[in-house]
């Protein structure tokens, strides 16, 4: 129990603190609080290993025909490929608008020159090959164009390493990667929240920014989830989104998951005493999210995941409702398939909890404890389902 309490403690110390100074700021400190969002000590950062992330991807375990679109088809379905990350088009027009307000900072990621309709195809290039599945192809011509086509490059890395990724190790290299990029776009690009026509661009960056931490922290051992500031990103950069645009589904599921994973590790009290966690926020959060946009599998899985950590035993057969939901969705393209067969994966693993007996917090101790001593990553989508009793097994090498 004294174990408890002191992680408590370090929750209530580590955490409180950030989001009180955040929330208490003057609005004209707010330029200074975007820019600290991406701010990340060296020593806080997972070492990459090169050979990890440049070496060969996975490809994606599906037909990509479906998902393989054109440009014009792209365009013709952005808003429905959008609704959840409601990312502006890479027209033409768009980046000039942003080129004339960001003069400098354009040039600096890579536009030495004003040939939008070049620029925009690029992107779309990177795009095409985002939600056709070719992760890797995304992430390099992000990396090659610069720019806007890092955000479906980036996007296409943090999909990779949650799914894909070989073992908890790799995922977490990959991600870090992904993210050490976004704080070096987001450091240049955090103008304030109060400039409306830039609001999609400001709430891009902090989803990024919010995912990739976001699953890092679950993973994590909680002390370490804490030392390294990955949980104050976290919800500072959700907190951020939801603040710019309180309709956005994402965003609200964000901050509905931090909450629930909060709740998950350290209980309700300690996490309402920290940030303000409470299962009736994190469900209902949900449910406003489910409202504005229900045909989403990830959207879907998380309010499963929620039920169970803030519900446990008694939300089973509601979360199990959801998972089901999430594993039939239809999916416009590779990365819906990818949360598709997650959804199909997390719900075997809640039937074979089921068929344990055993506590919904026992059988979670216990896939933490066999991912963290078997190195492994239980999201990805080319691994069987975890089952009670595997902690117990040592992975091959």
């Amino acid at each position: 129990m004294q174990g408890r309490f002191r992680l408590q403690s370090c929750l209530l110390a580590a955490l409180w603190l950030p989001v009180s100074v955040a929330t208490a700021a003057p609005v004209d400190d707010a330029r200074e609080r975007a820019i600290s969002t991406f701010q990340l000590a060296p020593e806080k950062r997972i070492p990459v290993n090169e050979q990890v992330v440049e070496g060969p991807w996975h490809p994606v375990p599906f037909d990509q025909d479906p998902y393989t679109y054109t440009f014009d088809e792209i365009r013709e379905n952005w808003d429905h490929f959008m609704r959840g990350l409601r990312i502006p088009y890479p027209s033409p027009e768009w980046l000039k608008s942003r080129f004339e307000r960001f003069p400098a900072l354009m040039r600096e990621l890579g536009y030495k020159d004003r040939n939008w309709e070049m620029h925009s195809l690029n992107i779309l290039e990177a795009w095409q090959a985002f939600l056709r599945g070719d992760l890797r192809k995304a992430r390099d011509l992000g990396i090659r164009y610069g720019g806007y086509a890092e955000v479906p490059g980036v996007f296409a890395q943090l999909i990779y390493g949650v799914y894909l990724a070989d073992s908890l190790n790799a995922k977490q290299m990959i991600l870090q990667d992904a993210i050490n990029r976004i704080l070096y776009y987001g450091k240049k690009f955090a103008y304030r929240p109060g400039e409306e026509e830039f609001h999609k661009d400001y709430v891009m960056m902090r989803l990024g920014l919010a995912y990739g931490f976001g699953r890092m922290t679950e993973d994590a051992r909680l002390t370490r989830a804490l030392d390294s500031g990955w949980a104050i990103k976290t919800i500072n950069a959700a907190t951020e989104a939801l603040a710019v645009a309180p309709d956005h589904a994402l965003a609200l599921a964000l901050n509905a998951a931090f909450d629930a994973n909060v709740i998950r590790r350290v209980g309700a009290t300690a996490g309402r005493m920290a940030v303000g966690a409470k299962p009736i926020n994190a469900e209902q959060l949900f449910k406003r999210a489910l409202e504005l946009q229900d045909d989403m599998a990830i959207l879907r899985y998380e309010y499963g995941n929620t039920l169970l950590y803030v519900d446990r035993d008694n939300a089973r057969q509601r979360a199990i409702e959801q998972l089901k939901k999430a594993a039939h969705m239809e999916a416009s393209f590779a990365m819906e398939a990818l949360d598709r067969l997650y959804a199909q994966k997390r719900l075997a693993e809640v039937r074979a909890w089921q068929e344990t007996g055993m506590s919904f917090g026992r059988f979670d101790k216990q896939r933490r404890k066999y991912m963290w001593r078997n190195n492994v990553n239980l999201y990805n989508v080319l691994e069987k389902p975890y089952r009670s009793g595997m902690e117990n097994r040592v992975r091959p090498n």
